[in-house]
């Protein structure tokens, strides 16, 4: 069986109608639009970070002209009109024709090649970014041809102060400019594949003669429609994180000059960032490019950050509302399941708890009688309980009805040892008066230790799919394939179409442990080492008896956060590919005990693994110290 949900959306790149079919607007909406509607991603570079399968290449994908000129050839159809509103909001698009060129090149090829050269540094820049000027040339040509516009259809509109170098970039006719692109590319490509990199003096002349079309095209003249229209050039370098760092910078530099037309993307990684930069990067709501000499970061950038970062319920309900989407287009594309009307994963996925064994059920309650002689609870204050436990609603099982009672008798034996008697009699505060409500954190705490205690599902449901996912589409694909397997065998064995509970909570905890066991990136030894001793912690720290903090992340004090790449380096430097590879999360300036702190959040990779929840806010207090002793490999 075809399972989609294994394939990411760019595997689906060779048609674009299949591409259009699986990718979900809301990405564009919410990352793109407001950018796009003042003209901020076309006018300076647009700089866009994200983690390994947050859609940077997706969104790339959708903003090359095949996809705008395959919306406007099928405007009427309906399974579009969604994606063509998406990027209509954000200026790519009017009134269903293009109003952007755009060309993604990869950066994954040769072009660290360029840093091994023996050249000087402004030498080897000057020959990395014509190469790219060209190669970028020659997309938008190719991507022209696609659409059946030949290049002596097109013109070139030059900014006003260049028409006098029109002619370093071949003249203002396409024909004429396509030729000098090819020729600039072929000359530099021939002294990158040399076995020995030829002498300055002996370079070709169309590698170092003068070339810079970003410098003085301003727009693409084609015919379109029932006219001419002029579209915006966009350039779109991907995977820029796999260049040298200095190669990085100064192609970034080249591509911060204000007086550029050409809109220009880089996406990339954080892995090409210094660890200071990384970890502001995804601390602040709005951080500092890279600051050269005369550029003002502020007006000259626009930063995008494709993950979780500010308003974090903002981020979890819009991810559940892309994630539920992007499943229903795949789920279309399993005939198995979309024959039989079996497109809404939540409809899929089970989420009826069903009751613990007799067995279980029993073990439990006889645990909470020896709790309640253990902690000497009369059967007045045990009554007293168990009504404040009736007048929750959450607790609608017998179960956790009595793990509440359970969690509730140890706080309330934890708050009566609390009782100082007064030496005035009057004054004394007795047991009567010690209370414990029923509550939101006795429940959690309640349905954590049945999970753990007495086999109850725990992960379950397409909401828990889609947090455990942390914000990550390539995630949550992965975890959600593992489901859809066993669905389509349930269906062909001719079983119930749902999974259920339990299973679902073996299968996205196996999942979470494969996907782990199968980490391979830079310090990924210590990355496990630090979020395993984390999970650790937060387990023991879970399990004690009144609940007290169901954690999932450790904090610092946010003072040391803001110095760690100074005072702390190397474990700044893990942190940097733990968020890189979503192992972490961060949390800055969370409020609590009227201190700021700073949260290392545990991945959800990592939560399903050990067992940990995935409800936001509890953790252990902890300092940059003690976290550094963790990066070594734990004694066991």
């Amino acid at each position: 069986m075809d399972n989609p949900f294994r394939r990411r959306a760019t595997e689906f790149l060779r048609e674009d109608e299949a591409f259009l079919a699986v990718v979900t607007p809301e990405p564009i909406k919410y990352f793109l639009e407001e950018a796009g509607k003042s003209g901020r991603l076309y006018d300076r570079l647009v700089l866009l970070r994200g983690t390994p399968g947050s859609g940077k290449t997706t969104l790339a994908r959708l903003f090359e002209y095949p996809t705008f000129h395959t919306l406007s050839q099928n405007r009427n159809f309906e399974g579009h009109k969604d994606i063509s509103s998406a990027l209509a909001s954000c200026g790519a698009m009017q009134d269903g024709l293009p109003r952007v060129l755009g060309f993604r090149l990869p950066l994954e090829t040769d072009y660290r090649d360029f840093w091994e050269f023996g050249y000087r540094e402004e030498l080897k820049t000057n020959l990395m970014t014509a190469l790219l000027q060209a190669r970028a040339v020659l997309g938008w040509f190719r991507h022209l041809k696609k659409a059946g516009i030949g290049e002596d259809e097109v013109a070139i509109v030059t900014r006003p102060e260049a028409s006098d170098l029109v002619n370093t970039i071949g003249g203002a006719d396409g024909r004429s400019i396509r030729e000098r692109a090819a020729k600039v590319e072929n000359a530099i490509y021939q002294v990158m594949n040399s076995l020995v990199a030829p002498d300055e003096a002996h370079l070709p002349s169309d590698a170092i003669q003068p070339y810079r079309p970003f410098d003085i095209i301003d727009r693409i003249q084609i015919p379109l429609g029932e006219g001419i229209s002029d579209l915006i050039p966009l350039a779109i370098f991907d995977d820029a994180h796999l260049l040298h760092p200095e190669q990085f910078r100064s192609l970034e530099k080249f591509l911060l000059r204000r007086e550029l037309r050409v809109a220009r993307w880089m996406i990339a990684r954080f892995d090409i960032l210094v660890p200071q930069e990384a970890l502001e990067a995804v601390s602040q709501d709005a951080t500092d490019a890279a600051k050269f000499p005369g550029v003002s970061a502020e007006r000259e950038t626009e930063k995008i950050l494709l993950q979780s970062s500010g308003l974090r319920r903002t981020e979890r309900t819009r991810f559940r509302k892309m994630a539920k989407d992007m499943a229903s287009r795949y789920l279309r594309r399993m005939p198995v399941l979309s024959e039989r009307g079996l497109t809404n994963i939540t409809n899929l996925l089970g989420d009826t708890i069903v009751a613990i064994s007799p067995p279980e059920l029993a073990r439990l309650k006889k645990s909470v009688g020896s709790t309640q002689k253990s902690l000497e609870i009369n059967a007045a204050d045990r009554s007293k309980l168990e009504r404040q436990i009736e007048d929750f609603k959450k607790a609608d099982t017998e179960e956790v009805q009595l793990q509440m009672l359970k969690v509730m008798m140890h706080r309330f034996a934890g708050r009566r040892r609390r009782i100082v008697p007064s030496l005035f009699p009057a004054d004394d505060q007795t047991e009567s008066d010690v209370q414990v409500a029923a509550n939101a954190d006795v429940y959690s705490a309640a349905v954590f230790n049945l999970f753990h205690d007495h086999k109850r599902p725990y992960y379950f449901g397409i909401d828990d799919v889609c947090d455990a996912s942390s914000e990550n589409a390539e995630q949550f694909l992965q975890l959600t394939a593992e489901l859809v397997e066993e669905i389509v065998t349930q269906v062909a064995r001719g079983k119930s179409v749902q999974l259920t509970p339990q299973k679902q909570n073996v299968l996205l905890r196996k999942c979470g442990e494969k996907f782990i066991y199968g980490w391979n990136f830079p310090h990924d030894r210590k990355v496990k080492n630090l979020v395993d001793e984390i999970a650790r912690r937060c387990f023991e720290k879970s399990r004690e008896p009144n609940g007290a903090v169901i954690a999932n992340a450790v904090g610092i004090p946010q003072e040391q956060f803001d110095r760690m790449a100074k005072d702390y380096p190397v474990l700044a430097t893990v942190l940097q590919f733990a968020i890189a590879y979503n192992a972490v999360s961060l949390v800055p300036h969370h409020s609590c005990k009227s201190k700021s702190w700073c949260l290392l959040e545990l991945g959800g990779m990592v939560l399903l693994k050990h067992g940990l929840t995935l409800k936001r806010g509890g953790f252990i207090e902890s300092n940059a110290d003690e976290l550094s002793t963790l990066l070594t490999e734990p004694k066991r």
